[in-house]
């Protein structure tokens, strides 16, 4: 009793909020219709006038009604037979026992006796966009009153209310920019590098816009290109980090600007190319898909790189130059940044403390991810394809998804439209075989609002008597085929070279009106003459649409004919042949691959043997969702082992060093494998965001370790590995922190999104950046420890600090022990490009 009091207080709730008037379905001027729940059918069977009356007595009454007449109503018709004499006068009431089995009452509730645990209520609003701004007032109220909660929602609004969010939560990527931005800020120490950052970021992907419009002409911009703005604030915020950080390590000894931009110039351009490149590759590698989201933002963000890098190889150096130039202003008290500053360093020491003496572990660890992550991918539960053929705009806990996932199938209305729907689609696939067209496909593969022409078949000769003679066994073979299903009923058009030859045994003389048919009568004999199939073929078409409709319905299959034709007798161009297939139309890949091939594979065998008027035919069927899983598993696999290949050479031909390539290599493709091992767990199935996700994830994943395989090289000469790895730590560790840090953030303000793309991107940005920085900062610099080659270097250090540098890099020595090895700057030398590590003196 309590539940339904509960029940019917929260729907007083929501009838009188403000606004509800106004469209609500009304009974007169100012008196909305009830709403049909189960506190008002109680009220109703028991003679009160509102729900907030009746009492333990009239539930009970109610429930004993239910149990007596419910049985009458379990063949769930949506008009019950009244006339059934055996059913009692109190059954048919108000029609209300039968409503509240179809619409109100749980189907485990009525057909199982099982608790009653879900209600359905319907509002007398309809359904639309109408009611989109009562939807907002009822988001603002608490749904609940004691255990009753308002669970899923159905207002018909789901794409009205996606198009609202799709332009609302674009302020969550806002603050995360500001984010960003305070990060760098703090970073750089520089609100005018910071800006300068941003603006060049903003630039690049406005010159990359202009150039994907204007010269290369697409007209079509997917909503998946904006997040090609995540890769230019990743790449372009880890670019002016670095240089920013070789710039400070080179003033501290040199106060020629000139030389000092030559020098951070030089040694950052290396980072900036090998980074870019294999990024930009791995984007445009994706251009192969035949997907046209894919391939437009494999085209954008691959050209937003290149901008990217030719503006900030420019850019950066000048903002820097200028920096200098103007007046520092001190925002931050002296005591936080000092306090800030003595925390990175803290974090600094105990990172390569941790790299270096621990450096198997990390091998170890990171390794068993990455071979544990191969059967998560290919094994269980595995990278899947999406098997949905309905389109989830929400998160799982919205209102409107947990309706359409969770609830819709616990009531029986919902359960028979499901069924009618479901048996409408029980479809068979269809054996679609078509001659006459050729199957190519000439739209804009960059615009899909651009389909392209129909081209024919200019071979094609459907009057020949070799044709004619191989069509008609060319059907009669189909029906011999396993896949074939049997179909009863007139096939009049199915293949209409069969009921053709049947119609051409017509007596040539009509015995009603008496009119001759000749040519096309019995008098004709199989294979028929060209002029006389010909024009009896356009007579038997004719003859098939002046059917009526309830005899036969025309289909798509068999002859079509020239529309503009000014000859007598029509022009057969194209000819179409269809049967059901004894497969239903399934979301199952492997079971649809089977049956394409199965199917095609007897196609070229029956094609090959048919005369050459018919030898350009072709099958087809409704295969959409199949084609995109297809090219989703193939194209997704091909572009990545490009973008690996390309990365290998692009490492190869920057270091001029096979092992070195190799590692980075190793260490990219077990970044890779871990993201998407990671994102497997989470559920994420292969569709159109997943694999432009999966893209996105090789430049994304390139890029630290680049920046750390290229500072290995320019280590100083002579170093041991230890000390190579040092170096590299030392100059390379805070810039793509930082830059993993500002990715991350952007990712995780798109979180609290309600638009499921968004928090899709959100999520992969933090997974691929924690997984990204994680290999690049542990298990690459232990790679090299452990196997990476040694006298790379192109400078030379001085005995005393080539000692020094040892001491620092010694795994074995703490670094609160060692001041020194605490504060090691990078100091840059134009004149023979000299790069030392210099250790700052103690002052204990």
């Amino acid at each position: 009793m309590q539940a339904i009091s509960d029940m019917c207080e929260l729907e007083h709730t929501l009838t009188s909020m403000a606004g509800y008037n106004m469209i609500c379905e009304q009974i007169t001027e100012a008196w909305c219709c009830r709403q049909w729940s189960l506190p008002n059918y109680i009220a109703m069977l028991n003679n009160k006038t509102s729900c907030r009356n009746i009492t333990e007595l009239d539930v009970n009454r109610t429930k004993k009604l239910f149990v007596i007449c419910h049985h009458y109503f379990l063949d769930l018709n949506h008009v019950p037979d009244f006339t059934n004499k055996e059913m009692p006068p109190e059954c048919m009431k108000h029609d209300a026992v039968h409503n509240m089995i179809h619409y109100i009452l749980d189907y485990e509730y009525v057909n199982q006796s099982l608790p009653l645990k879900n209600v359905m209520v319907f509002l007398p609003i309809a359904r639309g966009s109408s009611s989109l701004d009562f939807y907002y007032l009822m988001s603002e109220h608490e749904l609940e009153r004691g255990k009753i909660k308002v669970a899923a929602i159905d207002f018909g609004l789901k794409y009205t209310l996606f198009d609202e969010y799709l332009i609302k939560d674009t302020q969550l990527m806002f603050y995360g920019a500001i984010c960003v931005l305070l990060t760098m800020w703090m970073y750089t120490g520089s609100f005018f590098i910071t800006f300068m950052t941003v603006l060049a970021i903003g630039y690049s992907l406005g010159v990359s816009y202009f150039i994907y419009r204007l010269v290369f002409g697409f007209k079509f911009f997917p909503f998946m290109n904006m997040l090609a703005s995540v890769v230019a604030i990743g790449i372009g915020g880890d670019s002016c980090m670095i240089v920013h950080k070789l710039w400070m390590c080179a003033r501290e000894n040199e106060t020629n600007i000139k030389k000092v931009v030559r020098s951070v110039h030089g040694h950052s351009v290396m980072c900036m190319i090998a980074s870019s490149l294999t990024t930009c590759i791995a984007f445009y590698s994706s251009f192969i898909s035949k997907i046209t989201t894919i391939r437009c933002f494999s085209v954008f963000a691959g050209t937003s790189v290149v901008a990217n890098f030719f503006i900030l190889i420019l850019w950066a150096p000048a903002s820097l130059v200028i920096s200098e130039k103007l007046p520092s202003v001190r925002i931050i008290p002296a005591s936080i940044k000092s306090a800030v500053a003595s925390t990175s360093q803290t974090v600094r020491n105990t990172l390569f403390t941790l790299v270096l003496r621990f450096r198997y572990v990390w091998l170890l660890l990171f390794s068993s991810m990455a071979l544990i992550s191969i059967p998560v991918i290919f094994y269980y539960p595995r990278f899947r394809l999406s098997d949905s053929t309905d389109l989830q705009l929400f998160a799982s806990s919205h209102l409107f998804e947990q309706y359409d996932m969770v609830y819709k199938d616990r009531f029986h209305f919902e359960r028979i439209l499901k069924m009618e729907s479901w048996m409408e689609n029980q479809r068979r696939m269809p054996l679609r075989f078509v001659w006459g067209v050729v199957p190519e496909d000439n739209g804009d593969y960059m615009d899909p609002f651009r389909r392209g022409k129909l081209v024919l078949d200019n071979s094609f000769d459907l009057a020949s008597k070799d044709s004619q003679t191989w069509l008609l066994s060319f059907c009669i073979n189909l029906k011999m085929q396993p896949f074939y299903q049997p179909t009863f009923g007139p096939l009049v058009a199915n293949c209409f070279i069969e009921p053709f030859v049947a119609w051409m045994e017509q007596k040539c003389m009509d015995p009603i009106d008496h009119l001759t048919r000749e040519p096309c009568c019995e008098s004709a004999v199989f294979p028929y003459e060209r002029n006389v199939f010909s024009l009896c073929l356009a007579k038997a078409a004719i003859s098939l649409y002046n059917t009526p409709s309830n005899i036969i319905m025309p289909t798509i299959a068999g002859p079509k004919f020239l529309s503009k034709s000014k000859a007598k007798v029509p022009k057969v161009k194209a000819f179409i042949v269809e049967y059901d297939a004894n497969l239903t139309l399934t979301t199952s890949y492997t079971t649809m691959d089977n049956f394409y091939n199965e199917v095609e594979m007897w196609t070229r065998k029956e094609f090959d043997k048919a005369p050459a008027g018919m030898r350009n035919g072709w099958f087809i069927s409704d295969l959409g969702l199949y084609d995109l899983q297809k090219t989703l598993v193939k194209d997704t696999i091909t572009s990545l082992f490009i973008a690996m290949a390309a990365s290998f050479l692009v490492v190869a031909f920057t270091t001029f060093n096979v092992t070195l390539s190799l590692l980075a290599m190793i260490t990219i493709t077990f970044t890779i494998l871990v993201t998407v091992a990671v994102l497997v767990l989470m559920g994420w199935k292969l569709n159109i965001l997943e694999a432009v996700s999966v893209c996105l994830a090789i430049g994304l994943a390139v890029d630290f370790s680049m920046h750390y395989t290229i500072n290995y090289k320019y280590a100083p000469e002579n170093s041991d590995r230890k000390s190579a790895v040092f170096y590299t730590l030392s100059i390379m560790t805070g810039p793509v922190s930082v830059a993993a840090m500002t990715t991350l953030v952007s990712g995780a303000f798109m979180l609290p999104s309600h638009v499921l793309a968004y928090t899709q991107i959100g999520t992969f940005l933090v997974v691929v950046m924690v997984v990204s920085w994680s290999f690049a900062t542990f298990f690459l610099p232990s790679l090299l420890c452990a196997l990476g080659p040694v006298n790379l270097g192109s400078s030379t250090v001085s005995s005393r600090e080539q000692h020094e540098l040892e001491a620092l890099s010694r795994s074995r020595r703490r670094a609160e022990h060692s001041p020194s090895a605490a504060s090691a700057t990078t100091i840059i030398h134009e004149e023979d490009c000299e790069i030392i590590l210099k250790p700052t003196p103690s002052t204990t």
